[in-house]
């Protein structure tokens, strides 16, 4: 079964960190990538099919992870998404408010290739 997800991070080396690892775990995974908010909801909205999985930076220019978290998690349509926050803070009470809002998983982006690509692996097998 193919599992879809969508990006948002602004981050160009970020973004093609985690699509060159999302190839190296499985060549069944269909990305779309957005460079700020704004662009993430407007794939959300124009979507056929909705993403298993959305993985959301917190700090992105014109909309933050925060407000898209925040409209994701109050849309019935889109509510049910797994929404994964990533972030480079682990701040315990950011954490805590990103759970609250309804994200499914926090994840801080670690530092090396191998670490970020056995968390995202076993993000994607939850």
């Amino acid at each position: 079964m193919r599992t879809t997800l969508f990006l948002a991070d602004d981050d160009e080396e970020d973004i093609e960190l985690f699509t060159d690892i999302l190839s190296d775990i499985s060549p069944d995974i269909n990305i779309s990538v957005a460079s700020n908010g704004i662009m993430l909801m407007s794939l959300l909205d124009q979507a056929t099919e909705l993403p298993d999985y959305i993985f959301l930076d917190l700090n992105m220019p014109l909309k933050t992870g925060f407000e898209c978290l925040e409209e994701i998690k109050s849309s019935e349509k889109w509510k049910q998404i797994k929404t994964v926050v990533l972030s480079t803070s682990s701040h315990p009470d950011q954490i805590e408010e990103m759970y609250k809002m309804g994200a499914y998983l926090y994840l801080k982006k670690p530092n090396s290739y191998r670490e970020f690509k056995d968390t995202l692996s076993r993000c994607l097998k939850m």
